[in-house]
């Protein structure tokens, strides 16, 4: 009987040199693993083997033929000198189950697909499939994520009732309790965002909304940012406006500034996000995270790109969303999609051109009134 033993980087490689050498009809009589390296023996006369070793064995070009079929490695448990009866049934149990598992989690993902999927003939949809509220939700642009989340809610028998429970939906899911609370309760009010996207203006119009409105606090307007960024500064015309105090401030002693300030401060950002992170993350180690507030401010008819790559430079900071530039654009059913997807919430609605009286602080009603004057039409 001819023995051969082969050391080899993977039983890959070890197959190779003992077909080389015996030929497609040897038999493998046993695998060891020593260090990062695998000991194979083979041999091309089986008759002498004895009855244990050959009740589990298999032919060698069976045993190539599943490894690139499963393109799994032998392991030293899975292999020894001496198969058993015993060794080998729970080898195949152990395989059945892994393999029964993964069919389990296939059907699921498959049935999930399936039922985010409208099947039609090859005339395309029907008058009654284009008339129910999937459809029509999916035809105003809001994306399938959002429409399986909430598909046990949509009603198809009655399109127009569906559409206006998902609109219910929305409202709750995109509301927080009390966006003026949040408001009065903090201390420190960063509003952040890209540039021209709303933040000098929107930080007036809360500042305008606490001094008038809400109650007659002591509030400062902040420009947090850069030297030259404070050379031609809205914010400073602002506060004349609506007669608060202003305060231009470097990030490099940001919280030690704001520490000082013992008014409620609405900070105007124009560092970046990397920064000012960092800052609020400090501010925060030194009087509680109780005392900051966040506001990511969005410009209405944003596309999902964009909005993403805001989502993402804020994210850390856990921000409320500001819609504004209302009187331009509405906010779109592709914008509402991505915010439902990252979980955001949306506390502030308000338009371009007034600074007094001219947010909307949002809750459920107000939301709901909003998407349903907003996205009535685009279900025509």
């Amino acid at each position: 009987m001819t023995v051969l033993t082969v050391r080899a980087q993977d039983t890959a490689t070890a197959m190779e040199e003992i077909v080389e050498k015996l030929g497609k009809d040897s038999y493998i009589v046993g695998t060891k693993k020593i260090g990062n390296e695998m000991l194979v023996k083979a041999t091309n006369n089986p008759k002498k083997i004895n009855k244990t070793i050959k009740k589990g064995s298999e032919r060698f070009n069976n045993i190539i033929s599943k490894e690139l079929e499963n393109n799994t490695t032998f392991e030293e448990n899975n292999f020894k000198k001496n198969y058993d009866d015993t060794v080998t049934k729970n080898l195949v149990n152990q395989k059945s189950k892994d393999i029964f598992k993964e069919m389990s989690t296939e059907f699921k993902e498959l049935k999930n697909f399936l039922n985010g999927m409208v099947i039609t003939d090859m005339a395309g949809l029907s008058p009654n499939l284009k008339n129910t509220a999937k459809v029509k939700l999916q035809n105003m642009g809001f994306s399938d994520y959002l429409l399986m989340k909430f598909r046990k809610n949509i009603r198809n028998d009655d399109s127009d009732q569906g559409i206006q429970d998902f609109i219910k939906e929305l409202a709750e899911i995109f509301t927080i309790d009390d966006p003026i609370n949040s408001l009065i309760s903090s201390q420190y009010i960063f509003v952040v965002g890209a540039s021209g996207s709303g933040k000098t203006s929107f930080s007036a119009k809360l500042a305008a909304t606490l001094v008038q409105d809400i109650k007659n606090y002591s509030v400062v307007l902040s420009k947090l940012g850069k030297q030259n960024e404070f050379l031609n500064d809205n914010l400073k015309s602002y506060s004349r406006l609506i007669n608060v105090p202003n305060l231009s401030i470097l990030p490099e002693n940001a919280c030690k500034k704001f520490e000082e300030i013992d008014k409620k401060v609405i900070i105007d950002v124009s560092s970046n996000s990397n920064t000012t992170t960092q800052i609020i993350n400090n501010l925060k180690k030194r009087v509680g995270s109780n005392k900051i507030l966040t506001i990511l401010i969005i410009p209405s008819g944003s596309n999902k790109y964009y909005l993403k790559k805001q989502i993402d430079n804020y994210r850390n900071m856990n921000p409320i969303i500001a819609f504004t530039k209302l009187d331009e654009n509405f906010v779109s059913p592709e914008e509402l999609s991505v915010l439902a997807e990252n979980e955001c919430s949306i506390g502030y609605l308000t338009e371009t051109q007034s600074i007094l009286k001219s947010i909307n602080f949002v809750n459920k009603e107000i939301l709901a009134q909003y998407l349903k004057d907003n996205l009535s039409n685009l279900s025509m």
